[in-house]
């Protein structure tokens, strides 16, 4: 059987975690997960992981929040879940929103040296007392190739820093040095787009949910882990907005507004990164059924539901 790769992503709140899962009920499939936010365990609700998370799920809650953890890392782990699927004749299907996941499933990444726990430590503590603007202007004096990224994006800029400091050479040239490799060969991408006034509304509607039910709780947790704000759980849909609700900064529905704002914007550039970034034989669909049609004519032929259990 020819090895084969469904990649169903969007913006956050488009439905496709649910069409995949519609999709694992009629088709031999595994669902394996290409969330950068969705690994971390203990934050299912704030994270919107599959709840409950069931055999055919991969991927999902298997981080600890305090774990250094990339994308070359989570490339690792995909490539076992779908060698594994493949082995079992299972259909995979990788479902997520997250940019940098999605890129380096598609276009592999560059082979750039491992970075010392000690220079981590370094980078990650100047941010943490300069703050981000401070933090990229410094980046971009010793590195003016660094001005080509977003100073808000904090992991690019810690990562360009951390490469900076540990080889003392610049990222784009490791990145122009150092040629992508592809992970795989035969990937499908389908993009869930729905109309931005229904994707708006479900944003609206999902975090006010999720803050009527355990996700207050559960940045409780994570505060109690004494993570500083620029670790990547800290930064999930919501988690800083909550924060500052438990430190007393900000009253309830100002905490609401302000994440259902900050994640309509988060979506926003999504969209437009999906339309310009992704290969040329991506298709899109602008509802949960046209893309789940699409996939079960697809496949549902070759990758029959049966009642026999994935590998766990």
């Amino acid at each position: 059987m020819e090895k084969e790769i469904v990649v169903v992503t969007g913006p956050t709140a488009s439905g496709k975690s649910a069409a995949c899962d519609i999709i694992a009920d009629d088709l031999n499939c595994r669902v394996i997960n290409c969330d950068s936010k969705q690994i971390y365990r203990g934050v299912p609700i704030l994270t919107d992981q599959p709840v409950p998370v069931r055999d055919i799920h991969k991927l999902y809650g298997y981080v600890e929040p305090t774990q250094n953890y990339s994308a070359g890392l989570w490339l690792q782990d995909v490539k076992r879940e779908v060698q594994q699927a493949w082995d079992d004749n299972v259909l995979p299907v990788i479902t997520g929103g997250s940019g940098m996941y999605i890129n380096s499933l598609v276009n592999g990444i560059s082979d750039i040296p491992a970075i010392d726990p000690e220079v981590r430590k370094t980078a990650r503590n100047l941010l943490e007392s300069l703050g981000n603007a401070a933090f990229y202007e410094a980046l971009v004096a010793r590195d003016s190739n660094a001005a080509r990224l977003h100073h808000n994006n904090t992991h690019q800029i810690l990562r360009a820093f951390e490469v900076l400091e540990q080889t003392g050479t610049s990222i784009f040239t490791w990145w122009e040095r150092s040629p992508r490799i592809k992970p795989f060969e035969n990937c499908k991408v389908l993009v869930l787009l729905p109309p931005r006034n229904k994707l708006y509304d479900k944003i609206n509607r999902r975090f006010l949910t999720m803050m009527q039910t355990d996700a207050i709780s559960e940045v409780k947790y994570l505060m109690s882990l004494n993570l500083p704000m620029h670790a990547p759980v800290m930064k999930a849909h919501g988690a800083p907005e909550i924060v500052q609700y438990l430190q007393g900064k900000i009253e309830f529905m100002e905490a609401v507004e302000i994440a259902q704002k900050n994640t309509r914007h988060y979506a926003k550039r999504q969209c437009t990164w999906f339309r310009t970034q992704l290969p040329c034989d991506t298709r899109f669909f602008s509802s949960q059924n046209e893309i789940i049609d699409h996939v079960l004519a697809q496949y549902a032929s070759k990758y029959p539901r049966t009642h026999t259990q994935p590998h766990n």
